[in-house]
């Protein structure tokens, strides 16, 4: 399945709250650096990035359950990585409740929640919707 850009906000919203991740500081405007798989009104896979300085925050990785254990959150991440390069980010963050292993299998690695750069620690996403316990992790990028 193709990976395209620019879902379309209800469907992705849709699929994000199903997989329980959150929503509350999304607009229409985050999408532009969201990646998505299916159809752009509801999509089965969706990955996005927010742009903090010279580094992205990877956000909202989901798949629907019908479509998981084909590749597709590999597939939905790596395109992500690419624009953040295209992008000249240096480094990838993220936040996971659960998917640590499958973050750490793809190259990230975690870190304490101190060590996150005051961009990613400004992000509402960071300072507010995550839980405390959430796993902070990241990615360098080589050019």
């Amino acid at each position: 399945m193709e990976i395209r850009r620019h879902p379309q906000a209800p469907g992705a919203l849709a699929l994000l709250a199903a997989c329980a991740l959150p929503v509350a500081d999304l607009d229409v405007a985050h999408f532009a650096d969201f990646f998505f798989s299916g159809d752009p009104a509801a999509p089965t896979g969706v990955v996005g990035l927010e742009f903090a300085g010279d580094v992205a925050l990877l956000r909202s990785l989901a798949v629907a359950a019908a479509a998981r254990g084909q590749g597709l959150g590999a597939r939905l991440v790596a395109a992500a990585e690419a624009h953040a390069r295209a992008r000249r980010a240096t480094a990838i963050y993220l936040l996971t409740d659960g998917a640590a292993d499958w973050f750490a299998a793809r190259g990230y690695r975690a870190i304490a929640r101190g060590a996150a750069p005051p961009s990613i620690r400004a992000t509402r996403q960071f300072a507010a919707l995550c839980p405390a316990s959430a796993v902070l992790m990241v990615k360098p990028l080589a050019g």
